[in-house]
């Protein structure tokens, strides 16, 4: 009862909030692009800017080579590019190309072909079909001469093409794919058989990212396991253990802790979650020799983001420099015509979101869950002032009012003066949101004198404030612990907190059954979770 009487009363005296946000695309993941020995990335400024062999116009210029990187376009939110063609989405959300598309003319300046995108996405191989997101939910594809609606009946938040495969991620995390060929698929649709599928069947559920080519498909599930289907490399595929003879046709799991993949012709790279990039199958001009190699590798280390063009890779590193290796064509002042190792091309690129969390962190932005300040260093440990504001501003938003308001609601005021002698160096917003977190019992001090602004959360600590932010929103939080391999690592008093978490999925696991809760908590992950608490509490 005392639950209803709160929610009428905040139905009656809601306020509107802040909506000086940033916007983004749902999807929006492209930043860097490698075709047929050219290179792409977009800097801070939204400049796009590109290099290497200038097949088909791709660089705008009559010239056969670009060696130094050369500004194309502005105001760029993502690109995706095959040998043919460049596909552009702007800020405005509006698409772009140059180059040469089906039923369109061949171009180096670039021509507006859709606006309201989200998301757009080339088929590296055919060039027949463009895929499209827009920001209204539906789905296009454009095959030969138009573009046609693909029907689904959940909400998309991210689509890929995979040779002659189509992928989405829906809302509810499941992965769909299908194609319209009469073809085989090589088992990289992972549906149990190779025939073709005409219409969108759901392959996989808890899905975070997928990446396909034309005979093999790698998927991260959302708890950072990796899976994969289709034929390997030459009919070979590792299963995780040992190299055997594919096609695999359903998706098996292949390794853990894994945060992004990327992969061309058969060759297969992993980054993990200690920033270490793992590579196997086919390496020829890939910087490792000329050998096949039968299972995973390390390759080098520090690494944020990568994507593979024909035959080099494109690497961004955590400092935000962007990094080149393999054949000539594309690797910036290459110093062989093959196999040459990782050389740095280019700095200040854009900060974005690694691409297993961008779809949700650019909603929970869209909503204005995420306040503009925070919208950067998005793989920097949060900070205990930080997520108080992060806690504050989604309880603002959720009950859409002031917290000023709220309290009042709830019969709570924060105290006249901060009881922290050590938080007097902050912004007046920071302080206002540590002691209203404070309030609300969302955070103590670490004294009665002390609270440490800047020191990093771990897991465990985030679990316990997130679920204090949902008890603060009158939400049921009882939960007990489930089994974890590194259980013994985990407070006391965490315990209940992480039950919570893992029962409501808005905190999981980090792979081999552990919870690592004494691990930091990156920005980009607290701004997920504070999205699916938001989502909780609505429903």
């Amino acid at each position: 009862m005392k639950k209803i009487i709160v929610m009428i009363m905040i139905m009656a005296l809601a306020l509107s909030v802040n909506t000086d946000i940033k916007v983004h695309a749902m999807g929006e993941s492209n930043f860097i692009a490698a075709g047929w020995g050219t290179t792409f990335f977009v800097k801070e400024d939204g400049s796009l800017w590109g290099y290497g062999k200038n097949d088909q116009g791709l660089l705008r210029s009559e010239l056969a080579y670009i060696e130094e990187p050369k500004q194309l376009l502005e105001d760029v939110k993502s690109i995706s590019v095959n040998r043919y063609a460049v596909l552009v989405v702007k800020n405005d959300d509006t698409l772009w190309y140059w180059g040469r598309l089906p039923s369109h003319k061949k171009t180096i300046v670039p021509i507006k072909i859709l606006e309201g995108v989200a998301m757009a996405t080339l088929d590296g191989y055919n060039n027949q079909l463009i895929f499209v997101l827009k920001t209204d939910g539906t789905l296009l594809q454009l095959n030969k001469t138009m573009f046609e609606s693909v029907f689904h009946s959940s909400k998309v938040k991210f689509i890929t093409i995979g040779g002659y495969n189509r992928f989405l991620i829906n809302e509810a995390d499941e992965l769909w794919g299908w194609n319209d060929i009469s073809n085989t698929t090589y088992g990289a649709l992972g549906v149990g058989h190779t025939e073709p599928m005409l219409q969108p069947v759901k392959i996989l559920e808890n899905v975070e990212y997928v990446v396909g080519d034309l005979t093999s498909t790698m998927i991260i599930k959302k708890d950072g396991t990796l899976w994969m289907c289709g034929r390997g490399n030459q009919g070979r595929f590792f299963d995780g253990t040992k190299e055997i003879n594919g096609p695999i046709l359903e998706p098996v799991k292949i390794m853990e802790n894994v945060m992004h993949v990327a992969l061309r012709d058969t060759a297969f790279f992993v980054i993990k979650n200690d920033y270490t990039i793992w590579t196997w199958g086919k390496n020829n001009n890939y910087g490792l020799g000329m050998t096949h190699l039968s299972s995973p590798v390390i390759w080098t280390t520090d690494v944020y983001n990568m994507t593979v063009g024909y035959q080099h890779q494109v690497v961004l590193k955590s400092d935000g420099t962007l990094w080149t290796g393999g054949r000539r064509d594309g690797v910036y002042k290459a110093l062989h015509s093959t196999q040459n190792v990782l050389r740095q091309s280019a700095t200040g690129l854009v900060d974005v979101p690694a691409s297993w969390a961008v779809t949700e962190v650019r909603e929970a932005e869209n909503i204005a869950l995420i306040p503009n300040f925070l919208q950067m260093d998005y793989a920097k440990t949060i900070n205990r002032s930080e997520f108080c504001t992060l806690a504050i501003t989604s309880i603002e938003v959720t009950m859409g009012m002031t917290i000023e308001a709220y309290l009042d609601i709830m019969d709570l005021e924060m105290p006249s003066k901060s009881p922290f002698e050590d938080v007097a160096a902050l912004t007046e917003t920071s302080r206002r949101n540590i002691l209203a977190a404070y309030a609300l019992g969302i955070v103590e001090g670490t004294s009665e004198t002390t609270f440490e602004p800047k020191n990093p959360i771990t897991r465990e600590q985030a679990a316990k404030m997130l679920t204090a932010t949902a008890a603060a929103l009158n939400m049921e939080t009882e939960a007990t612990l489930p089994v974890f391999e590194d259980g013994s690592l985990i407070s006391e008093w965490a315990k209940p907190y992480i039950g919570y978490m893992f029962d409501t999925k808005i905190m999981g696991g980090v792979g081999e059954n552990r919870f690592d809760p004494k691990g930091g908590f990156q920005r980009q992950q607290a701004f997920m979770t504070v999205l699916r608490l938001n989502k909780i509490t609505k429903n």
